[in-house]
């Protein structure tokens, strides 16, 4: 359970990295509302987490252990895109830090203390989506047929 968490994280990861990677190629880092992607992103490897566990044990999922599957995996990804963050914050981010304080959620703060802000919100944004995704998307898997019980 935790290889499949640690491997689907890591691969989120990856996403979320890429992905910011992209928008800073092409200049769009400015653009917060293309932060929405990275939770599809998120949905993306949460719940092939999930499904790969669910394969794993033949169908037969426990609730509580493919949630945690899920929630693990959202745990690594954002911690590891967070870290990256930090790292690009502090070592030449100053352009992304303007955009941030600009922005109601990160408010004034960020431009005496960035890292720290910016890692916080991105592990409090990622973290409570990806649980969030864990649990909608357990909805679905918990069934052995993926069948709502006694429907036609």
């Amino acid at each position: 359970m935790e290889k499949l968490g640690l491997k689907y994280g890591l691969l989120t990861a990856a996403g979320l990295i890429g992905y910011f990677l992209l928008m800073l190629l092409f200049g769009l880092t400015h653009i917060l509302e293309l932060r929405f992607l990275n939770g599809v992103i998120m949905a993306v490897g949460v719940t092939m987490a999930i499904r790969a566990y669910k394969i794993k044990v033949h169908g037969d999922i426990g609730y509580f252990s493919g949630f945690a599957v899920g929630a693990l995996t959202a745990v690594v990804a954002t911690t590891l895109f967070a870290a990256l963050m930090l790292v690009y914050i502090k070592v030449g981010g100053e352009s992304l830090v303007e955009v941030l304080s600009a922005d109601r959620y990160f408010g004034e703060r960020v431009q005496t203390t960035p890292g720290i802000v910016v890692f916080s919100v991105l592990m409090l944004e990622g973290v409570i989506s990806g649980v969030m995704i864990a649990f909608i998307a357990m909805q679905y898997f918990k069934q052995k047929n993926n069948k709502v019980p006694n429907s036609p």
